[in-house]
């Protein structure tokens, strides 16, 4: 039998005792940012199984290596971990509600883990059955354990959990922060059904699709439904890509087998006299009016923010985390020049509108190339949520909402901005094409004129889009 490799499987991985440590190097840059502290991330695992101890550690590399990244671009200043590893982690370098106090051996433990780390092949991800399996049987070999004892089997036969290589589909998919995690816990969630009803990977099958669409999607909103099967297909194009799953033969790697044509038609059910259609809308101008004008009813320290952002928003179209990141640098000859965002589409130049020159103005001023717009936000953990999260309260204390019964969200919510800009430039005339490029839409490659030939609006066509949207009179005066 080969011998163990010296690194391999357990790769950032160390044994203390009887539990297994998580360790990656942290980068000079971002060294930097979080302030004086050891050379390396050191989190305990709390587990003593070794595969159990790659599935934390599979995760935990998907995270940092994003929020690094997002580090040394300026737009993360700390690092923000799963809610089980935040209250072991090591080093001072994690917000300070994710730190928790270690006991003494575990400190010990980690101090006698800060030698140099020798440079590692980038092997992220290539952790196999076949890894699982030798070191298991070295395992069994060695202390002739139960459990090691059923993990080499299940390796062997490619038995392994769901969410075995969600560590590795996590740090390969190209996605925003806030989809990964929501990624993450819509795969989780039907890993811990799977674990609930004794189903290893090797043994979903379109039925065993079907059930789970059936016992758990069904119920959820249309809307949701979607994600939820977004997700699934996603990982399982992944998986078939890879070659971790078996397809049938008619299958294509790209079909997203067992997980598509799953969600049912609901298109043509009958709609009744007084029937309210549950999609999410735009404001009416009246509520612009109470969220612009009416007394804020919030801690008073929040109210320029929130009404600054909202009027960005309600003026250009921006989704809300292209307006809370915006950089001072961004903010130039007349437009938001957007750099990043949820799709190609969304880099895009911004015409700024002129009744938004005394906000820039205000929030230039003073402030470097990489500072924020909004600086209120450049130190929350994650400024999109945190922001959102006051939005409702401020939306729901002025009494902006539309609650609908069977419906689990209010129809309006921040994104309700962005569609009233939509809907007031298209009834200002201008064309659907020009808006989209505004509010940063991939164009429909269907139109080939319009989506294939066209080379978009001209600056001119822009400028007096976002100009033609007007916000509704105060009448609270």
């Amino acid at each position: 039998m080969a011998g163990r490799s010296s690194k391999g499987g357990e790769r950032l991985l160390n044994l203390r005792g009887n539990v297994w440590w998580f360790r990656q190097q942290v980068p000079e840059a971002c060294r930097k940012v979080l302030g004086a502290g050891p050379r390396f991330l050191l989190v305990n695992l709390g587990t003593s199984d070794v595969v159990e101890a790659k599935k934390r550690r599979n995760e935990l590399e998907a995270l940092t290596r994003l929020q690094f990244g997002q580090i040394k671009e300026g737009r993360r200043t700390a690092l923000q971990l799963p809610d089980w590893a935040a209250q072991s982690v090591q080093g001072g370098i994690a917000s300070p509600a994710a730190r928790g106090a270690l006991a003494r051996a575990s400190i010990e433990a980690a101090r006698d883990m800060q030698e140099p780390l020798a440079d590692e092949e980038d092997d992220w991800g290539r952790d196999t059955p076949l890894d699982l399996a030798l070191f298991s049987a070295e395992e069994e070999a060695r202390r002739l354990r139960p459990a090691d004892r059923r993990a080499f089997e299940d390796a062997l036969i490619g038995r392994v959990d769901i969410d075995y290589h969600l560590g590795a589909y996590l740090s390969k998919a190209d996605l925003a922060p806030k989809t990964l995690n929501e990624r993450r816990g819509l795969i989780g969630r039907f890993a811990s059904w799977c674990r609930a009803k004794d189903v290893k990977l090797d043994r979903v099958d379109r039925r065993t699709a079907g059930r789970y669409v059936s016992e758990v999607i069904d119920p959820m909103h249309a809307a949701t439904q979607t994600k939820h099967l977004t997700a699934l297909r996603s990982y399982w194009k992944f998986l078939a890509q890879r070659g971790l799953i078996n397809l049938p033969p008619a299958e294509s790697v790209r079909s997203g087998w067992p997980w598509n044509e799953q969600q049912l038609d609901k298109g043509g059910k009958r709609i009744e006299r007084g029937a309210k259609v549950g999609a999410e809308r735009p404001f009416t101008d009246e509520e612009v009016r109470k969220l612009l004008y009416s007394p804020f009813p919030l801690r008073p320290d929040w109210e320029a923010l929130m009404r600054d952002v909202l009027r960005v928003s309600l003026l250009s179209g921006m989704r809300l985390a292209e307006v809370l990141t915006l950089w001072v640098e961004e903010v130039h000859d007349g437009v938001f020049d957007i750099q990043h965002g949820k799709t190609s589409a969304a880099a895009r130049k911004v015409p700024i509108h002129p009744d938004l020159r005394e906000i820039i103005e205000r929030r230039t001023k003073g402030k470097a190339g990489k500072d924020w717009l909004f600086h209120e936000m450049q130190n929350e953990r994650d400024p999109g949520d945190t922001f959102g999260k006051r939005f409702n309260r401020f939306r729901e204390a002025v009494g902006v909402d539309d609650r609908r019964p069977g419906i689990r969200r209010s129809l309006v919510n921040f994104h309700s901005a962005r569609r009233w800009f939509t809907t007031k430039a298209r009834h200002a005339g201008h064309p659907k094409e020009t808006i989209a490029e505004i509010v940063g839409h991939a164009p429909d490659k269907k139109d080939v004129t319009f989506g294939v030939y066209a080379r978009g609006a001209s600056e001119e066509q822009r400028r007096t889009c976002v100009a033609a949207v007007r916000l509704p009179e105060n009448t609270f005066k």
